[in-house]
């Protein structure tokens, strides 16, 4: 599968299937980032350094200032992966691990979270 580096002047980016994971740096510095299928654009998408998280609008601001709406539940594209695996391996990544549970753990969603999640999917 190929991966292109896509250069996309949208600040909002909304993104289905997505996951959230931690780095580590090979010099130490731990940051968390968001992957996942731009639906705008049908590309994999991985963002910069999360900066900033709103849980009611399941929104998350990145260094480089752009938004992404996290839409739906949390999942696996195929296209994200691989934007995500580009990304790790551009940036020298020494390891990873995935902690889209702290941002939404689909095992504690309510009746009513889970009403406002499809919802959000129809929109």
């Amino acid at each position: 599968m190929s991966v292109l580096n896509v250069s996309n002047d949208s600040k909002n980016i909304s993104l289905r299937r997505w996951r959230v994971m931690e780095i580590e740096s090979l010099d130490g510095v731990r940051s968390r980032h968001v992957w996942g299928h731009d639906v705008t654009n049908n590309l994999g998408r991985s963002s910069s350094q999360i900066e900033a998280f709103d849980r009611e609008t399941m929104t998350a601001t990145t260094h480089s200032g752009k938004i992404y709406h996290l839409v739906g539940l949390p999942g696996n594209s195929k296209l994200g992966r691989a934007a995500w695996g580009k990304w790790c391996k551009d940036n020298g990544i020494a390891s990873e691990a995935d902690v889209t549970n702290d941002y939404l753990n689909v095992d504690q969603i309510s009746t009513v979270g889970f009403e406002k999640i499809i919802s959000s999917v129809a929109q």
